[in-house]
C-alpha cells in the first residue's frame, strides 16, 4: 500500500514539474488540484516522503487570491521520519519587525534545511549548489511552513527547492501557517494569509 503511495506521489509531482518545465508562460492558465498528495513509505520501514509546491497567484489562474501551497492539507504517517521537499515558484517577500524570528529553522532533524535555487520556468533545472542552512536572511524569505503546535518552522527561499526532514509522533491533526507577510492590505497580512487552501492548512498525522 505504501509502495503504491510512493508511485502516485511521484507521478503527481512529475506532472507539476513537467508543466513548469514546458510552459512558455503561465498566463493564468495553470490549474493545480489541491487534493492531498499521498505519502509513501517503503514496506516495513518508518520513512516517508512528502512533496509540496508553492505556486503563484498567476499560476493558480483568474480569481486566485494569491500564492498557495499545493496541497494545503496533507497526511503523513505517525512515528515516522518524513523527508519533505517544497518547490517554491514564488519570489521573496521580506520578513520585517517581529516576524524576523521566522527566518530561523526549528523543529527539523538537525535544525537545518537544504536550499537549491531553481529556474521557475523549468524547475528541473537546478542553479548553483545546494546549501545546508539553519537560518535564511529575512530579505530572501518568500513564505514559511510553520506548525506552532509541533515547534516546526521552515523559511522558504524564493524560487528554490527546499528539503528538510521531520519526525512525527502520535496521531493528530495540526494546523500549519505561513508567517511571511505575502498577502494584501497593510503590512501584507490580508488574504491569502491565514486562508485554508492558500497560506494555511492542516497536517494530519495518521496512526
Amino acid at each position: 500500500m505504501w509502495v503504491m503511495g510512493v508511485a502516485i506521489a511521484a507521478v503527481l509531482m512529475a506532472a507539476v514539474v513537467l508543466i513548469g518545465g514546458y510552459a512558455s508562460g503561465w498566463g493564468g492558465h495553470l490549474k493545480i488540484s489541491q487534493a492531498a498528495v499521498p505519502v509513501g513509505a517503503s514496506s516495513g520501514t518508518t520513512q516517508a516522503t512528502l512533496n509540496l509546491s508553492i505556486v503563484t497567484g498567476e499560476m493558480m489562474g483568474s480569481g486566485a487570491l494569491g500564492p498557495a501551497y499545493v496541497p494545503s492539507s496533507f497526511t503523513v504517517p505517525a512515528n515516522s521520519t518524513i523527508k519533505v521537499t517544497v518547490t517554491d515558484f514564488d519570489t521573496a517577500t521580506a520578513l520585517t519587525g517581529g516576524l524576523v524570528k521566522y527566518s530561523k529553522v526549528t523543529g527539523t532533524v538537525g535544525g537545518t534545511m537544504q536550499v537549491q535555487a531553481i529556474n521557475p520556468k523549468a524547475p528541473n533545472t537546478l542553479l548553483g549548489n545546494a546549501h545546508t542552512m539553519s537560518y535564511l536572511a529575512p530579505a530572501l524569505v518568500a513564505h514559511t511552513l510553520t506548525i506552532p503546535a509541533l515547534g516546526i518552522n521552515v523559511p522558504m527561499a524564493g524560487q528554490s527547492r527546499i528539503t528538510f526532514t521531520i519526525k512525527t509522533g502520535k496521531a493528530g491533526t495540526y494546523q500549519w501557517l505561513c508567517m511571511d507577510p505575502c498577502g494584501s492590505g497593510s503590512g501584507g497580512m490580508g488574504e491569502p494569509m491565514g486562508l485554508t487552501g492558500y497560506m494555511a492548512g492542516t497536517m494530519t498525522v495518521a496512526g
